[in-house]
């Protein structure tokens, strides 16, 4: 595997990557849906599998001693660090821009755990939709990537709208309880031992929806990819 991630790093890596995630500086724009930065790191991993393909990675995988499993595994745990990575800068610029710019994002999701919870969903739903449609043949990463980004912007929609939603209502005290515990739980940085623990177990659902879309995607993709043949 070490040697595998290895030729992933050196062969497949797309100077795209670093460009997507120097767009971790987006969650320092006042009053904007910050998990767009999410899309473009989706964006570069698409890149990735399209180059590796146009320059025949399949084929040259298929010739080392490692199975279509093994390729397979390696490619997804690369785009797993990848994610981790962005992940670790979203979470240092939240908490560097606490500072900086403490207002509360009118366009969508707040500095906050809660913001890291939803980035993580995203890239479950990134994962589980384009990986397998990709290696059910092994090249259409074009139209993977369009399934993929469907799913991602679906649930980017939801999500930053329903705190762009509550966070208009937060000063209304006709709003529905709802919105209202959105806003003093979620949609900000959590100031109450209440809104830690909604925000701590939102960001531990994250992780665990992540760790199974991701798993069940390796696994759906090792099974489709062994049926494709390479040539």
């Amino acid at each position: 595997m070490k040697a595998l991630l290895n030729k992933e790093l050196k062969l497949c890596l797309h100077p795209t990557v670093f460009i997507y995630l120097g767009l971790i500086l987006m969650l320092l724009i006042p009053n904007y849906p910050y998990l767009v930065s999410c899309f473009f790191v989706c964006n570069a991993i698409f890149f990735i599998f399209q180059t590796a393909r146009e320059n025949g990675d399949a084929m040259y995988t298929a010739m080392l001693p490692v199975s279509k499993a093994q390729a397979v595994r390696a490619r997804v745990l690369f785009v797993v660090i990848i994610q981790a990575i962005d992940l670790l800068l979203m979470a240092g610029m939240c908490a560097f821009a606490l500072v900086s710019m403490p207002e509360h994002n009118a366009g969508g999701t707040d500095h906050s755990l809660s913001l890291l919870a939803f980035a993580l969903v995203l890239f479950a739903i990134f994962n589980l939709i384009f990986l397998p449609s990709f290696y059910k043949t092994g090249y259409k990463a074009g139209s993977s990537f369009l399934k993929g980004a469907i799913g991602v912007w679906i649930w980017l929609m939801l999500i930053e709208g329903l705190m762009i939603a509550s966070g208009t209502m937060a000063g209304n005290d006709s709003a529905p309880a709802f919105f209202r515990f959105i806003s003093e739980n979620i949609d900000c940085f959590p100031q109450t031992a209440k809104a830690w623990t909604v925000q701590g177990i939102l960001f531990g659902a994250g992780l665990l929806i992540y760790a199974v879309c991701t798993f069940l995607a390796a696994r759906i993709s090792v099974k489709r990819y062994d049926k494709v043949n390479v040539q």
